[in-house]
C-alpha cells in the first residue's frame, strides 16, 4: 500500500511538472543575430528574447520560390536582423528559450 502511494505522488509530480516545460510561440522582429553562439535576439512588448538555435531547430520559410508554391528548409545563415518570424521555443536550463521551428513568410509584404 505504501509502494503505491509512493509510485501515485511519483506520477502526480510528473505529470504536474509536464506543463512547465510545454511548448510556447513567440512571434517578432529579430534585432540580433549571434553566429558564435547560434542565438538570436527577438523584440517583444515585454522586452527582448533570447532564442538559442540548435542543429536540429527547423528553419523553413513559408511559401516561397515562383509563385509562393512551396516551402524552403534553410539554415542559420538565412536569420537576418529585421525579419519577423515565428517560433515555436520549449524553456531550457538558465532561462534561455530553445527554438523547435522557426518561419517566416517569403513573401505577403505590406509594401
Amino acid at each position: 500500500m505504501k509502494l503505491r502511494k509512493s509510485l501515485m505522488g511519483v506520477i502526480m509530480a510528473g505529470l504536474l511538472s509536464v506543463p512547465a516545460l510545454a511548448d510556447m510561440d513567440i512571434n517578432g522582429q529579430i534585432v540580433s543575430v549571434n553566429d558564435a553562439k547560434k542565438t538570436i535576439t527577438i523584440a517583444g512588448p515585454s522586452g527582448n528574447v533570447e532564442i538559442q538555435v540548435f542543429p536540429y531547430t527547423e528553419l523553413k520559410g513559408d511559401d516561397c520560390g515562383v509563385f509562393g508554391a512551396w516551402d524552403t528548409h534553410e539554415k542559420f545563415t538565412a536569420l537576418k536582423v529585421g525579419m519577423f518570424v515565428k517560433i515555436d521555443a520549449i524553456p531550457q536550463a538558465q532561462g534561455i528559450l530553445g527554438a523547435k521551428e522557426i518561419e517566416w513568410q517569403c513573401g505577403r509584404k505590406a509594401y
